[in-house]
């Protein structure tokens, strides 16, 4: 079946209709892969369903962008022009019921923008959808980081009683440090103080700790390094781009053994941990 011929049917398919006209028609079966777009397009129209709302007297508003997570077994399946076909055909109808949904209200959203990601707890045939708000992932600024400065340290037989008394606060240790570079420039720490480290170019809906800007292949949540209670490390790839580590390929949804000192490799981005 076309695209076309799915849009056509489109919200018949979503209301759970059988038949167009009032004539008995043979019910048309449908193939794995209709059957695959129709039960997207339901999972994304029970988000919208979710998250619209129309403000007294405004318009409605809907999520700009959804995020379509397929198990690693779909998204093999699912690439190369079949991928192009399932979003065109995915954006152009879901266009269309959002405009139905709103009725004769003034629809705010001008469009809908769709994308495909992977998530390795997914089983075949199951999806995920994630609603997006923020349309454009605010750019991170990098400023200055201003020195620690030791603490003064007052005698104490000159020290006000008041100050004697007050609790002296001691910085923390950090579990770990990871040390990361952008295009062989200058080298930067991050320090974590908590054993799970999420990287990513990181949005108002998809906050991270450790922020890369500057590259569209990295998602908005990438990556993530957590230190186990045994003292060694992991990573997963949460990203719609495999990353490297030295040198070897890690799919989304993967995850693998880290270990100190190895070269991770994340879009324009090198880094490794350091402890």
């Amino acid at each position: 079946m076309k695209i076309t011929e799915l849009l056509s049917d489109f919200r018949k398919w979503l209301d759970g209709e059988d038949a167009v006209s009032l004539t008995p028609e043979p019910r048309q079966q449908l193939s794995e892969w209709d059957e695959f777009f129709v039960k997207i397009a339901r999972e994304v129209e029970t988000v919208m369903k979710k998250e619209m709302f129309t403000p007294p007297g405004g318009p409605t508003y809907l999520p700009g962008e959804y995020i379509i997570y397929l198990s690693k077994e779909d998204d093999t399946l699912w690439q190369g022009r079949k991928r192009e076909g399932l979003e065109e055909g995915l954006r152009n109808g879901l266009s269309k019921r959002a405009r139905e949904l709103v009725g004769d209200k003034v629809l705010k959203t001008e469009k809908i923008a769709l994308s495909l990601g992977v998530d390795g707890a997914l089983s075949k045939g199951r999806v995920r959808v994630q609603a997006v708000w923020d349309d454009d992932s605010p750019r991170t600024e990098v400023t200055t980081r201003k020195k620690k400065q030791a603490p003064l340290v007052i005698p104490e037989q000159t020290a006000p009683a008041e100050e004697a008394e007050m609790t002296i606060v001691r910085p923390r240790a950090p579990l770990f440090s990871i040390s990361y570079v952008r295009d062989g420039g200058e080298a930067l720490t991050y320090n974590s103080f908590k054993a799970k480290v999420e990287i990513g170019r990181g949005s108002k809906d998809f906050p991270v700790d450790m922020k890369f800007e500057g590259d569209q292949e990295i998602s908005r949540k990438q990556a993530c390094i957590e230190r186990l209670d045994s003292g060694s490390y992991k990573i997963e790839c949460l990203g719609r781009n495999s990353i490297e580590i030295e040198g070897r390929e890690l799919q989304p949804g993967e995850q693998a053994e880290l270990k100190p000192g190895q070269a991770i490799k994340i879009g324009v981005y090198e880094l490794k941990i350091t402890e």
